[in-house]
């Protein structure tokens, strides 16, 4: 991590009197995590202005609020907090309220060859179960981001499927809420898949509304051989609220990762994906879609680092940009110099619904092997008024023209989504920014 344009970042004194008490501080290779990571942090600080990685999206206002850890605002009652997301059949939910595990607002697993536990229970139980994840894909050296959250990971959820575990569906719901000061919390999360099991995970990140926050969460995955799993996120949190997540995937041979990252609310937002391809035969589809308006900043970032011959990564992202929002795409796809075979597809579009958003694309491609199937496209424009004189000549109001535009935009992305319910539920979200929005044009 190069320090370039140092900022020093607000939660050495807020957090100095927690470390000790941080799950697993009393294992060595814990404690040796965690002070590597804040001696990075205090290093190099985060992200300056002329980080490349977040040339698009500046943490420097990260800086300037005096965030405490979650853990000590004792003014906020979980109590409180209305949990009235949609429930998906068939899936068990998992509630984190400000990063920790709420037992009470959770659903009882008992499935044979699923194991669920807290972070917490396990560092304070087993550390050496979970040593050759923890850590072990997404780095702090690296990624400033996850150095935060390694140095200051305080629960989360560990995740194992047994091998050639049929399959389940999990459904996380993530709820910051904060107190009278700006809280942070950084939970850690691991998922690891034995040979040929397969698991669907559903996560729903939401917060309510009018409170400053900082969700910082870094999930490790591992994948066996042969393993499948379906991952779907939804980000949808109040303005005010900053969040910012990093997953790292390892894929073995012939495993399968399918991704969709949805952007829907939030402050400033930033998903990253990153996905090492190490065995032959494994595959990533990393697909995901936005809809901004307001002050609402969006970066969904990815890269993927094909190691080996005959791996397959696609991704296709779509969005609109309303108001004075922002988004950006940054998309890397590496071929290193044995990944012969390798087919990569990257492609990103965005719709500007007004005059005053910005997007910023940087699509990558970096091959050093010869024998590949490699593209990356990118276009931009606005919303076509042929397309909305041709609806609206129909008998079709001006606003639900644009809504039905808008929806056929973004329908091919949400149709990658192979379970139905969970399309469902995503298409839900988007009628949902849209209804809102044409609520604010018409007030």
């Amino acid at each position: 991590m190069v320090a370039t344009g140092l900022l020093d970042h607000p939660f050495k004194e807020a957090y100095a009197s927690k470390a000790g008490a941080l799950p697993g501080a009393t294992h060595a290779w814990v404690d040796g995590l965690r002070q590597t990571a804040r001696a990075l942090l205090n290093t190099a600080g985060l992200p300056g202005p002329k980080t490349e990685a977040f040339i698009f999206t500046p943490v420097s206002d990260l800086a300037k609020i005096p965030f405490i850890p979650a853990a000590s605002a004792d003014d906020v009652d979980v109590r409180d907090v209305p949990l009235n997301v949609p429930r998906i059949a068939g899936a068990s939910r998992i509630v984190l309220v400000n990063g920790v595990l709420n037992a009470a607002l959770s659903d009882n697993i008992a499935v044979e060859g699923l194991r669920v536990e807290s972070l917490k229970q396990v560092l304070a139980r087993d550390t050496l179960s979970v040593k050759p994840l923890l850590g072990g894909l997404a780095a702090s050296a690296s990624l400033p981001l996850v150095a935060l959250n390694t140095a200051y990971m305080a629960d989360g959820l560990v995740i194992r499927a047994g091998k050639n575990f049929a399959g389940a569906m999990l459904h996380v719901i993530s709820i910051g809420a904060a107190g009278a000061e700006p809280v942070a919390f950084h939970p850690r999360n691991l998922v690891a898949l034995e040979p040929g099991a397969q698991l669907t995970l559903i996560e729903t990140h939401v917060g309510l509304p009018g409170q400053n926050y900082l969700t910082n969460p870094v999930t490790e995955i591992s994948l066996a051989e042969n393993a499948r799993l379906k991952r779907y996120v939804s980000v949808a949190e109040d303005d005010d609220a900053f969040h910012f997540a990093t997953t790292s995937v390892a894929l073995s041979a012939h495993s399968t990762f399918n991704a969709f990252h949805a952007g829907l609310g939030g402050g400033k937002v930033r998903q990253e994906v990153r996905a090492a391809f190490l065995g032959t035969g494994s595959s990533a589809i990393v697909n995901g879609v936005y809809a901004l308006s307001g002050k609402q900043h969006h970066d969904f970032t990815t890269a993927m680092d094909h190691a080996v011959p005959h791996t397959t990564s696609s991704q296709l992202v779509k969005g609109v940009v309303d108001g004075q929002s922002r988004a950006v795409f940054q998309g890397r796809v590496l071929v290193d110099r044995d990944a012969q075979k390798t087919d990569a597809r990257q492609l990103h579009k965005a719709m500007f619904l007004a005059k005053g958003p910005a997007v910023d694309c940087k699509p990558e491609l970096e091959i050093f092997a010869d024998d590949v199937q490699c593209a990356h496209g990118a276009a931009t424009g606005e919303l076509d008024e042929n397309h909305l004189f041709y609806l609206m000549a129909r008998g079709i109001d001006r606003d639900t023209a644009r809504a039905l535009l808008v929806s056929g935009f973004l329908e091919d992305v949400l149709e990658s989504i192979g379970d139905e319910q969970v399309r469902e539920a995503f298409s839900a979200l988007v009628q949902g920014w849209l209804k809102r929005r044409a609520m604010r044009r018409a007030a």
